[in-house]
């Protein structure tokens, strides 16, 4: 990040800032000689699974952990799995990888989670699962999906790459669901120092099979490959630099969520839509989505973000169903309307446990700015 930009990512800070706690944990793996299975996974597991309510795996990636999710309950060639338009592209690959059909649909507008009665209504005779996804750092409204999953006896995998922490009526993310799913990717609110992932799973009779998944189909004997597995593990120095930040996560929920007041404050009187809690579900803000009255005006504000010195993100551009590389994916759409609307509407402006209060308040002049040049 150079002198007098505020860019969109700051998990560089992140890592610098824990620096020498990582040297330090980094030298302990060294002179153990434990790389992978050792005491740091499993301590990271062990807590992970104690603090949100279930029973963890590591995983090299969110996207490792959500196709061992699909596996493990049985989707299949055939099956469909409705999932919402607004998601990362993984969430539907995992789908895909199983032989199984990505069924997408719509979002509550003011949320941006998976709107309960769109995935009502798209429910067949086919549909195995579905996958709410945790948006930018709000949990989907897991009281009436769960409701509504039990009623058609449906799987329920969360999607909580973006939202560790975060909670649904005091159940954290992941907890809700059959299986949870976490990037553990240096980028999130919570990871590593390059990819990573987490399995949260509600009932301990699926570890078994979740550890043989990821680890190559063994069963504790190296030699023996019980299943079709994959290369899925995580890292004992990966465990160990995220068991740390565990520990931090809920201080650094505490900033994220006090810089999200700020910013909201200072904008009131704009005609711009700021994210909030809903019912029940604080935010957790791994990311701030301002929403613009239309396209160009969004397109206006990051370029003249941009020529300050501020990045700004989307987060994401590109409705799944309309990524190029479904056009190799056999998929169904439903109505997206409301995705479809916000999406290009929608700028993310910076905002991280280590961005500074000078550094948030020169957003704010800068938005401002903008809103007075366009009077």
């Amino acid at each position: 990040m150079t002198a007098g930009t505020i860019a969109a990512e700051f998990h560089a800070r992140r890592v610098h800032g824990l620096k020498r706690e990582v040297l330090r944990l980094v030298e302990e793996v060294i002179d153990d000689g434990v790389f992978h299975g050792g005491r740091r996974i499993r301590e990271l597991e062990v807590v992970a699974g104690e603090r949100w309510g279930g029973h963890a795996v590591g995983t090299s990636s969110g996207t490792m952990a959500l196709e061992t999710a699909v596996r493990a309950l049985g989707i299949g060639a055939g099956d469909e799995v409705i999932m919402p338009a607004l998601t990362f592209v993984s969430t539907a690959f995992a789908v895909a990888a199983a032989g199984a059909v990505p069924v997408f649909v719509d979002i509550d507008a003011r949320t941006r989670t998976i709107d309960p009665a769109a995935v009502a209504a798209a429910v067949t005779p086919r549909t195995r699962a579905v996958i709410p996804v945790h948006i930018h750092g709000l949990m989907a409204d897991m009281t009436a999906i769960r409701a509504l999953a039990d009623r058609h006896a449906l799987a329920v995998i969360e999607d909580c790459a973006q939202a560790a922490g975060a909670t649904d009526g005091g159940r954290p993310a992941g907890s809700v669901g059959d299986i949870g799913c976490f990037s553990m990717w240096v980028g999130k609110n919570l990871g590593g120092l390059a990819d990573g992932g987490l399995l949260l799973a509600r009932e301990v009779a699926l570890l078994p099979l979740l550890r043989k998944l990821t680890d190559l189909g063994r069963d504790g004997e190296r030699n023996t490959h019980h299943l079709r597995g994959s290369r899925g593990r995580m890292g004992e120095i990966d465990a160990a630099v995220i068991r740390r930040q565990l520990d931090l996560l809920p201080d650094w929920i505490d900033r994220r969520r006090a810089l999200a007041d700020h910013y909201a404050d200072a904008f009131t009187a704009l005609p711009v839509v700021t994210p909030t809690d809903a019912p029940g579900r604080p935010h957790t803000y791994y990311k701030y989505p301002l929403t613009l009255p239309d396209p160009a005006t969004a397109t206006a504000l990051a370029t003249h973000l941009g020529r300050t010195g501020i990045a700004t993100e989307q987060v994401y551009p590109h409705a799944v169903p309309d990524q190029p590389a479904l056009r190799e994916i056999i998929h169904r759409t439903t109505d997206i309307t409301v995705t479809l609307d916000v999406l290009p509407r929608t700028v993310c402006l910076p905002l991280a446990p280590e961005l500074t209060d000078a550094e948030a308040d020169r957003v704010i002049e800068a938005v401002h700015g903008f809103a007075t040049s366009r009077v």
